[in-house]
């Protein structure tokens, strides 16, 4: 017996060979054909998953033999399944049949920060992929005993998507599902299930808000790199989506070559595209159309003969003649009409009816209307192409005209490809070090290396580099040299790497094509004056959000691309909490070790728990979804921006946007009681949005708050004898599901569900001291010294305003267009870049690197962090707490601190006119002055950090009562009018107790001293008072832990501000509070 089905890939699917980067393929990979192995066989594969099989060792089986022990605690039946083939489907190729490139990095637990040369990356197939599966079963063989009924109940497991094949399991890959109609039941009786199988699922959602930016890891520039290289015409083409595609094709045959010269290609482009569309629309046009007349001789000789009709009909059907109808209804309705009384005459006519079929040309208005919806064009003008639809000339010289219009963000797209053809130097570095392998290999195929210069890695071949010939003899140092030379072997190598150059070299196209997108684009300046502002001198933006393509039955030809959060990032945040916690309470033992390797897996062992991926509620996010923020470096001397250093950020924020993600465990055992434990706290600590995901921590990204939305228990063990079940949730009702006992809860239920016991601590709860590393600095592999969080509110004392990110709210164009553009700035707030997808109710804000770069210019002069930090053992106090960013590798640690975005409740706004230049405005004795012909005043501390002191607003600031710009000689920003109230919270770990000193007096200050930030501060804009709330707290560990208290208030410290202000920890006191002082306003 065959039985057929589909299987779908719920997530993607990495199967891969030593190298870890190419996904295996069929046969020698030459068609680059892939499936999922159906028998372990060979030596390669018996390291990877397959469905049936068994290796060699015994240490491999296939998988379909590990669900069967797993259910039913006995080898599966020998001989009941023969064979399995799985192949994927034709439409879930991609048109080079190379598909997603997963990448991620290790991060290192001490620096909280990248571990050098510790990446990967992996080919894995699209998610929603289809394959055609098919099992031949042998019938003798499922008749005897259970099998039927256990077999059915296998592969309803596939069928309920509890099934994972290939790497990264535990990762948010491999998840399948099956769809197989069977052709037998299981019987009246389930079979008995082993009393140890088990599954639970853990399905959780969070809401985004707070802002999340898990980085995309391409598209960064090298700038060393040629700022032109050539480029293929066919790569600028394919990324213009808004082109129907058989336009694109005939664009990619026209001019997809080698592009030259970008502004010839933009030429011949500009002359093409009209052309091209003008011959589609032709060819829509063109049709075969079936007519009927009445010929004319044969109308005549109606007037002859014996039995002619009268002269008067003949005269009245005469003008009939040769004239095509559309059907041969319409021509007898016309005769009969013409002959009126007589028009039982009509039969004689019609017997000399004829019919042809004749090319003709009438415009397609469906075709145009399609076109113009998809590329912007006038709809109306089709009245004008439709009557040029003969001629081709006319007809593209009419859409060169709307051509036109759009062509400008055609060719913006173009010039941030070919900007882009800078960005991910190190594929030009992977793919030169492939080469030379394939070189060696040739080589070794063609017998030009020897046994005994293998085994001598001082030879280097010829056109080798040594250190390529090296690494080549150090990753091949268990492989014998006969082996090496087996051709079947060395021919596939040699295939393989060949597919590996093409799959970079064609990713990188793709993810430039997606970069250079405009949704993609920041807005940036430029124009007369450097006032416009647009994205036609953009860039992307440093940093976008996560995505992957997947397959969709929309997309055509190529994938579409898909927001998500990779399991490994989910699963890495989780570990990193898991690990802090235990090493905080319990230290760096080895039980510490081996609840994590139980939890999380270790090189060999796959760990208790599956991540999966986290993916969009609504895989369609709206723009307004998006929202971005400028981080602008600012120099401490001078007080101005560091133009360089500016960064843009693309990030995802809304209460309406959600991502869902699930936890599998199987077969949890009484003896995982201790390390399931663990998992409910790290699972209330995401709830809590203590567990932060993707980039950017610092700075207030990713501390979502998780909710568990549903709960699903399944056990083969009666609920009386269900000892895991009752330790997990207690007596509950179970209900009988084919094998299975299933306890299924959600919402509500589920969120009280599971019993989180009390982490033992050990050692005293006095506060130890923060943990360092080796090299000396503070760690971030546990908790120590003072960690907390502070509820901070801010108050406006004069108007504030950081400007909004990305394009104006406002723009006024001056009848002198040399004059430029006048802008009108809103105050920042949570809103997409582009203004048109502005709510008109703002969420105004202070942006967190705002916030955190005031309170690290305080900081930095409070610790007197004069001398700049040369490595990662010797760090000034301000980059040992805010982090730093060397040169060279494992030179970066993250900060001990995160700041949030402040968010105003409610603030009142209005419009300001700042003149420039106003250096001749100086503050002098409480009040402000005109001294002509001189600068601004500076007021500088120790002679290096540059304070702008509290004054009232500057005379020559204008308040309006609206947007009203009159001179291009003045900036018109909205700020917000003191009395504006905001707040943010600071996340604060493993401080030292003059680090904690020292940063409260930063934030709180004293009595009478204030902030500045934002525009406009040297003529009185600005001015922010910080009050610490009475929310704020130290985390006492222990007792957070302890199972006491209120749930959200456990081991939750009040802080007393008065007692930790310390003047004496803070350098340059009088001078800042001299600088500080907000009384003058």
């Amino acid at each position: 017996m065959i039985l057929k089905g589909k299987l779908f890939a719920e997530s993607p699917i990495y199967r891969g060979n030593a190298r870890k980067t190419l996904f295996t393929r069929d046969g020698d990979g030459t068609q680059r054909l892939v499936s999922l192995a159906g028998e372990i066989e060979g030596t390669a594969e018996a390291l990877m998953d397959a469905f049936i099989g068994r290796s060699r060792s015994g240490k491999n089986t296939g998988l379909l033999n590990q669900l069967w022990f797993r259910l039913y605690g006995s080898s599966i039946p020998e001989g009941l399944i023969t064979k399995v083939h799985c192949s994927l489907q034709e439409k879930s190729y991609s048109r080079d049949h190379l598909f997603d490139i997963r990448m991620g990095i290790k991060l290192n637990e001490d620096r909280w920060a990248a571990e050098a040369n510790a990446n990967y990356k992996m080919e894995t197939l699209y998610k929603n992929a289809a394959f055609d599966f098919a099992m031949t079963v042998n019938d003798s063989v499922l008749k005897r005993d259970e099998n039927r009924s256990r077999l059915f109940f296998v592969l309803q497991e596939l069928k309920e998507g509890r099934f994972w094949f290939g790497a990264g399991k535990s990762k948010g890959l491999g998840r399948c599902r099956l769809e197989m109609e069977l052709p037998f039941s299981p019987g009246e009786s389930p079979p008995s299930v082993s009393p140890q199988a088990n599954h639970l699922t853990i399905s959780l959602s969070f809401k985004l808000e707070t802002p999340v930016l898990v980085g995309w890891p391409w598209g960064k520039i090298d700038p060393s790199k040629p700022a032109f290289a050539a480029i293929d015409g066919r790569q600028l083409i394919e990324a213009m989506r808004d082109i129907p595609q058989p336009i694109r094709k005939r664009l990619e045959t026209t001019i997809g070559g080698p592009v030259l010269s970008p502004e010839n290609w933009k030429k011949k482009f500009s002359e093409f595209f009209p052309r091209i569309l003008a011959v589609w629309l032709m060819e829509q046009s063109s049709r075969e159309e079936e007519t009927w007349f009445l010929p004319s001789a044969a109308v005549e000789k109606l007037g002859k003969g014996k039995y002619a009709l009268s002269q008067k009909l003949m005269e009245r059907i005469l003008p009939l003649a040769d004239r095509h109808f559309q059907s041969k209804e319409a021509v007898e309705a016309a005769v009969k009409q013409e002959l009126g009384a007589k028009a039982n005459m009509a039969k004689r006519v019609l017997d000399v009816l004829a019919h042809e079929r004749k090319k003709g040309k009438r415009f397609d208005s469906e075709a145009w209307s399609q076109i113009a919806e998809g590329l912007g064009f006038d709809r109306a003008s089709g009245d004008r192409l439709a009557g040029a639809i003969q001629d081709e000339t006319a007809l593209a010289s009419i859409l060169s005209q709307e051509c036109a219009k759009i062509l400008p963000g055609f060719f913006q797209q173009v010039d941030q490809q070919i900007r882009l053809i800078q960005s991910d130097s190190w594929i030009d570095e992977e793919i030169a070090v492939r080469e030379e392998h394939l070189h060696i290999k040739n080589m070794l195929r063609e017998g030009k290396i020897e046994e005994w210069q293998w085994l001598s890695p001082d030879y280097t071949p010829q056109g080798i580099r040594s250190s390529t010939w090296k690494e080549f003899l150090e990753s091949h140092q268990r492989v014998q040299f006969r082996h090496m030379l087996n051709s079947k072997n060395l021919n596939k190598s040699i295939i393989n790497d060949k597919n590996l150059i093409a799959l970079l070299e064609g990713y990188r196209d793709h993810t430039r094509q997606e970069l250079s997108q405009p949704y993609n684009t920041d807005f940036r300046s430029g124009g007369v004056s450097n006032r416009e502002i647009s994205r036609k001198y953009g860039k992307p933006y440093d940093t976008v959000f996560m995505r992957m393509l997947s397959w969709a039955p929309s997309a055509q030809e190529q994938s579409m691309w898909e927001i998500y959060i990779p399991g490994s990032t989910v699963k890495g945040a989780f570990r990193k909490r898991a690990s802090q916690l235990l090493k905080t309470l319990r230290g760096d033992s080895a039980g510490t070790t081996s609840i994590l390797n139980r939890l999380f897996g270790e090189q060999g062992q796959r760990g208790l728990v599956y991540f999966s991926d986290a993916y969009l509620t609504d895989a369609l996010v709206p723009g307004r979804s998006w929202c971005s923020m400028d981080g602008v470096k600012m120099d401490p001397a001078t007080g101005g921006p560091t133009e360089e250093a500016k960064a843009d950020y693309l990030f995802a924020f809304g209460k309406d946007l959600s991502f869902n993600l699930r936890l599998d465990i199987q077969n949890l055992s009484e003896q995982d009681m201790e390390a399931f434990s663990i998992l409910t706290h790290l699972l209330e600590d995401f709830r809590k949005g203590d567990i932060p995901l993707g980039g950017e921590k610092t700075c207030g990204f990713g501390w979502v708050k998780g909710t568990i939305r549903n709960i699903h228990w399944i056990t083969g063990a009666p609920p009386q004898e269900d000892s895991v079940g009752k330790k997990l949730f207690g007596k509950q009702t179970h209900a009988r599901d084919g094998i299975w006992y299933s306890l299924n809860l959600k919402d509500e239920a589920a969120k009280e569900a599971l019993h989180i016991a009390p982490l033992a601590p050990k050692g005293k709860k006095d506060v130890q001291p923060p943990p360092r590393s080796k090299q000396g600095f503070i760690s971030h592999s546990a908790f120590g010294g003072y960690c907390g969080v502070l509820s901070i509110q801010g108050e406006v004392l004069t108007p504030l305003s950081i400007k909004e990110s990305g394009e104006p709210s406002f723009v006024h164009v001056p009848d002198d267009p040399l004059e430029g553009v006048i802008n009108g700035w809103e105050p920042f707030s949570m809103s997409p870049p582009e203004a048109s997808l502005r709510a008109p109710s703002r969420l105004y804000a202070l942006p967190s690197k705002s916030i955190r770069g005031m309170i690290r210019h305080i900081y930095t002069i409070a610790s007197d962090s004069s001398k700049a930090s040369h490595d990662i053992s010797r760090l000034n106090p301000t980059d040992s707490l805010f982090g730093w960013v060397g040169s060279g590798p494992n030179q970066a640690i993250m900060a001990r601190l995160s700041f949030d975005f402040a968010l105003f409740k409610k603030a009142e706004t209005a419009w300001f006119k700042v003149p420039y230049p106003y250096g001749m405005w100086h503050y002098v004795d409480g009040q402000w002055k005109k001294i002509p012909k001189q600068q601004a005043s500076v007021l500088h501390i120790a002679g290096s950090w540059r304070i702008f002191p509290h004054a009232p607003l500057a005379p020559c600031v204008i308040k309006l009562d609206d947007f009203k710009p009159d001179t291009p000689r003045a900036d018109y920003i909205k700020a917000i009018l003191p009395g504006g109230l905001c707040r943010f919270t600071l996340r604060f770990w493993n401080l030292e107790k003059e680090e904690l000193q020292r940063l409260l007096w930063c934030i709180a200050l004293e009595q009478g001293l204030a902030h500045k930030m934002g525009k406009g501060r040297y003529l009185g804009f600005g001015s922010l008072r910080l009050k610490l709330l009475p929310e704020s707290f130290l985390t006492d560990w222990a007792d957070r832990y302890s199972g006491k208290g209120k749930r959200d208030q456990a081991g939750q410290l009040p802080i007393s501000l008065e007692e930790w202000i310390n003047p004496k920890v803070i350098h340059h006191h009088s001078e800042l509070r001299k600088a500080l002082d907000a009384q003058r306003i």
